[in-house]
Protein backbone atom coordinates (compact mmCIF):
# COMPACT_ATOMS: atom_id res chain seq x y z
CA UNK A 1 0.00 0.00 0.00
CA UNK A 2 1.50 3.25 -0.81
CA UNK A 3 1.52 5.74 2.25
CA UNK A 4 -0.45 9.24 3.07
CA UNK A 5 0.84 12.53 3.12
CA UNK A 6 3.95 13.62 5.44
CA UNK A 7 3.57 15.47 8.34
CA UNK A 8 5.33 19.00 7.36
CA UNK A 9 1.17 19.21 5.26
CA UNK A 10 -0.95 18.84 8.12
CA UNK A 11 -0.93 22.00 10.95
CA UNK A 12 -0.11 21.33 14.24
CA UNK A 13 -3.80 22.35 14.98
CA UNK A 14 -5.07 19.52 12.95
CA UNK A 15 -2.68 17.09 13.91
CA UNK A 16 -3.45 16.99 17.57
CA UNK A 17 -7.09 17.44 16.99
CA UNK A 18 -7.24 14.02 14.75
CA UNK A 19 -4.82 12.37 17.45
CA UNK A 20 -7.28 13.34 19.92
CA UNK A 21 -9.90 11.70 18.33
CA UNK A 22 -8.19 8.51 18.12
CA UNK A 23 -7.21 8.58 21.55
CA UNK A 24 -11.27 8.72 22.44
CA UNK A 25 -11.51 5.45 19.54
CA UNK A 26 -8.92 3.84 21.46
CA UNK A 27 -9.97 4.72 25.49
CA UNK A 28 -13.66 3.90 24.39
CA UNK A 29 -14.08 0.75 22.38
CA UNK A 30 -10.81 -1.14 22.39
CA UNK A 31 -10.26 -3.35 24.58
CA UNK A 32 -13.89 -3.33 26.35
CA UNK A 33 -14.12 -7.50 25.91
CA UNK A 34 -11.65 -7.75 28.61
CA UNK A 35 -13.46 -5.93 30.99
CA UNK A 36 -15.41 -9.31 31.38
CA UNK A 37 -15.28 -9.45 35.17
CA UNK A 38 -16.83 -6.28 35.90
CA UNK A 39 -19.11 -6.78 33.38
CA UNK A 40 -20.64 -9.99 34.67
CA UNK A 41 -21.71 -9.10 38.15
CA UNK A 42 -24.64 -6.51 35.91
CA UNK A 43 -25.44 -9.59 33.34
CA UNK A 44 -26.19 -11.69 36.74
CA UNK A 45 -28.30 -8.99 38.02
CA UNK A 46 -30.49 -9.00 35.02
CA UNK A 47 -31.19 -12.54 35.29
CA UNK A 48 -28.86 -13.96 32.61
CA UNK A 49 -29.17 -17.50 31.69
CA UNK A 50 -30.98 -17.55 34.99
CA UNK A 51 -33.46 -20.56 33.90
CA UNK A 52 -30.36 -22.79 34.19
CA UNK A 53 -28.75 -24.27 37.12
CA UNK A 54 -25.47 -22.48 38.74
CA UNK A 55 -23.49 -24.99 37.35
CA UNK A 56 -24.78 -25.12 33.98
CA UNK A 57 -25.28 -21.30 34.70
CA UNK A 58 -21.51 -20.45 34.83
CA UNK A 59 -20.58 -22.23 32.11
CA UNK A 60 -22.27 -20.51 29.77
CA UNK A 61 -21.48 -17.05 30.85
CA UNK A 62 -18.16 -18.40 30.72
CA UNK A 63 -18.54 -19.51 26.90
CA UNK A 64 -19.95 -15.72 26.55
CA UNK A 65 -16.79 -14.37 27.99
CA UNK A 66 -14.31 -16.82 26.15
CA UNK A 67 -15.92 -15.94 22.59
CA UNK A 68 -15.33 -11.81 23.39
CA UNK A 69 -11.79 -12.69 24.27
CA UNK A 70 -10.61 -14.81 21.88
CA UNK A 71 -12.10 -12.73 18.84
CA UNK A 72 -10.27 -10.03 20.30
CA UNK A 73 -6.64 -11.60 19.89
CA UNK A 74 -7.83 -14.16 17.09
CA UNK A 75 -9.09 -11.04 14.96
CA UNK A 76 -6.08 -9.53 13.83
CA UNK A 77 -4.41 -11.49 11.31
CA UNK A 78 -7.59 -10.48 8.87
CA UNK A 79 -7.51 -7.26 10.31
CA UNK A 80 -3.68 -6.73 9.16
CA UNK A 81 -4.76 -8.10 5.60
CA UNK A 82 -7.13 -5.58 5.79
CA UNK A 83 -5.43 -2.74 6.64
CA UNK A 84 -2.88 -3.34 4.24
CA UNK A 85 -4.83 -3.53 1.66
CA UNK A 86 -8.24 -0.78 2.15
CA UNK A 87 -6.56 1.35 4.58
CA UNK A 88 -7.53 3.32 7.84
CA UNK A 89 -10.92 4.52 7.07
CA UNK A 90 -12.42 1.14 5.66
CA UNK A 91 -10.99 -0.81 8.47
CA UNK A 92 -12.25 1.81 11.29
CA UNK A 93 -15.60 1.53 9.12
CA UNK A 94 -15.74 -2.14 9.50
CA UNK A 95 -14.79 -1.73 13.27
CA UNK A 96 -17.88 0.64 14.04
CA UNK A 97 -20.01 -1.71 12.11
CA UNK A 98 -19.15 -4.79 14.25
CA UNK A 99 -19.11 -2.68 17.59
CA UNK A 100 -22.80 -1.37 16.56
CA UNK A 101 -23.98 -4.73 15.94
CA UNK A 102 -22.16 -6.38 19.05
CA UNK A 103 -24.08 -4.16 21.03
CA UNK A 104 -27.33 -4.52 19.39
CA UNK A 105 -27.10 -8.53 19.90
CA UNK A 106 -26.55 -7.92 23.64
CA UNK A 107 -28.88 -5.60 24.83
CA UNK A 108 -31.91 -7.53 22.69
CA UNK A 109 -30.66 -10.85 23.10
CA UNK A 110 -33.33 -12.90 25.30
CA UNK A 111 -31.69 -13.70 28.53
CA UNK A 112 -31.08 -17.87 27.83
CA UNK A 113 -30.49 -17.26 24.22
CA UNK A 114 -26.70 -18.52 24.82
CA UNK A 115 -25.94 -18.61 21.19
CA UNK A 116 -26.98 -14.61 20.35
CA UNK A 117 -25.25 -13.42 23.37
CA UNK A 118 -21.96 -15.47 22.48
CA UNK A 119 -22.19 -13.93 18.46
CA UNK A 120 -22.62 -10.37 20.37
CA UNK A 121 -20.14 -10.49 22.39
CA UNK A 122 -17.75 -12.31 19.92
CA UNK A 123 -18.53 -9.07 17.59
CA UNK A 124 -17.57 -6.59 20.37
CA UNK A 125 -14.49 -8.47 20.63
CA UNK A 126 -13.91 -8.44 17.24
CA UNK A 127 -14.35 -4.67 16.86
CA UNK A 128 -11.39 -3.85 19.45
CA UNK A 129 -8.41 -4.26 17.04
CA UNK A 130 -10.35 -3.22 14.09
CA UNK A 131 -10.71 0.10 15.42
CA UNK A 132 -7.49 0.73 17.95
CA UNK A 133 -4.85 -0.53 14.79
CA UNK A 134 -5.75 2.35 12.37
CA UNK A 135 -5.50 5.10 15.50
CA UNK A 136 -1.60 3.80 15.54
CA UNK A 137 -1.18 5.77 12.60
CA UNK A 138 -0.90 8.86 14.00
CA UNK A 139 1.83 8.51 15.85
CA UNK A 140 3.20 8.95 12.57
CA UNK A 141 2.29 12.67 13.08
CA UNK A 142 4.76 14.00 15.61
CA UNK A 143 7.75 12.78 14.36
CA UNK A 144 10.82 12.67 16.76
CA UNK A 145 7.67 12.19 19.63
CA UNK A 146 6.36 9.34 17.95
CA UNK A 147 7.46 7.07 20.85
CA UNK A 148 5.58 9.75 23.46
CA UNK A 149 2.41 9.38 20.99
CA UNK A 150 2.62 5.10 21.15
CA UNK A 151 2.41 5.58 24.96
CA UNK A 152 -0.92 7.64 24.78
CA UNK A 153 -2.42 5.45 22.86
CA UNK A 154 -1.19 2.17 24.64
CA UNK A 155 -2.41 3.75 27.99
CA UNK A 156 -5.74 4.77 26.63
CA UNK A 157 -6.28 0.68 25.39
CA UNK A 158 -5.37 -0.60 28.95
CA UNK A 159 -7.80 1.90 30.29
CA UNK A 160 -10.26 0.93 28.42
CA UNK A 161 -10.95 -2.16 30.00
CA UNK A 162 -13.13 -0.26 32.48
CA UNK A 163 -15.76 0.54 29.96
CA UNK A 164 -17.83 -2.33 31.87
CA UNK A 165 -16.65 -0.90 35.42
CA UNK A 166 -18.57 2.11 33.76
CA UNK A 167 -21.56 0.12 33.40
CA UNK A 168 -21.89 -0.95 36.83
CA UNK A 169 -21.59 2.38 38.22
CA UNK A 170 -24.39 2.83 36.19
CA UNK A 171 -26.04 0.04 37.18
CA UNK A 172 -25.91 0.32 40.68
CA UNK A 173 -26.63 4.19 40.89
CA UNK A 174 -29.36 4.09 38.24
CA UNK A 175 -30.35 0.81 38.06
CA UNK A 176 -30.04 0.89 34.36
CA UNK A 177 -31.14 -2.50 32.53
CA UNK A 178 -28.52 -4.57 30.40
CA UNK A 179 -30.88 -3.34 27.24
CA UNK A 180 -29.98 0.29 28.30
CA UNK A 181 -26.83 0.10 28.55
CA UNK A 182 -25.70 -1.55 25.43
CA UNK A 183 -27.73 0.14 23.63
CA UNK A 184 -25.95 3.31 25.02
CA UNK A 185 -23.07 2.48 24.52
CA UNK A 186 -23.74 1.64 21.23
CA UNK A 187 -23.30 5.30 20.44
CA UNK A 188 -20.04 5.29 20.45
CA UNK A 189 -19.87 3.04 17.53
CA UNK A 190 -22.09 5.51 15.79
CA UNK A 191 -19.22 7.96 17.07
CA UNK A 192 -16.58 5.99 15.53
CA UNK A 193 -18.44 5.38 12.39
CA UNK A 194 -18.71 9.47 11.85
CA UNK A 195 -15.57 10.44 12.78
CA UNK A 196 -13.55 7.35 11.07
CA UNK A 197 -15.54 8.65 7.71
CA UNK A 198 -15.18 12.24 7.51
CA UNK A 199 -11.56 11.86 9.43
CA UNK A 200 -9.47 8.58 9.11
CA UNK A 201 -7.51 8.97 5.71
CA UNK A 202 -7.29 5.98 3.06
CA UNK A 203 -3.75 5.94 3.07
CA UNK A 204 -1.74 5.90 6.04
CA UNK A 205 -0.07 8.63 7.59
CA UNK A 206 3.98 9.00 7.08
CA UNK A 207 6.36 10.00 9.02
CA UNK A 208 8.59 13.17 8.37
CA UNK A 209 11.81 12.34 6.22
CA UNK A 210 14.76 12.02 8.28
CA UNK A 211 16.38 15.27 6.98
CA UNK A 212 13.46 17.11 8.38
CA UNK A 213 13.53 15.60 11.61
CA UNK A 214 17.19 16.02 12.19
CA UNK A 215 17.20 19.21 10.81
CA UNK A 216 14.00 20.33 13.40
CA UNK A 217 16.15 18.59 16.50
CA UNK A 218 19.62 20.49 15.82
CA UNK A 219 18.03 23.71 15.15
CA UNK A 220 19.96 26.53 12.53
CA UNK A 221 23.89 26.48 12.73
CA UNK A 222 25.22 28.84 14.76
CA UNK A 223 26.09 32.37 13.37
CA UNK A 224 29.21 32.97 11.63
CA UNK A 225 29.31 29.25 10.61
CA UNK A 226 28.22 26.87 7.63
CA UNK A 227 27.36 23.94 7.60
CA UNK A 228 29.38 21.36 4.98
CA UNK A 229 28.24 20.80 1.39
CA UNK A 230 26.25 17.67 0.78
CA UNK A 231 28.21 15.55 -1.78
CA UNK A 232 26.06 15.32 -5.33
Amino acid sequence: MDSGPHVQTMSARKRYMLFGVACTHVLLASGEAYGWTALRPVLLDDGLFDGSDPGDRAAKMNSVATMGIAANALCKFPLGLLLDRCGPRATALVGAVLLMIGCVAMALADKNDQLLLMFGYFAMGCSGPFLQMPCFQFSELFGARKASAMAYLITCFELSTGVFWVFGELHAQLALDRKTLFLGYAGVAVYAFITALFLWPDLPYRAPPPQHTVRHMSGPSPRGTTRAARPA
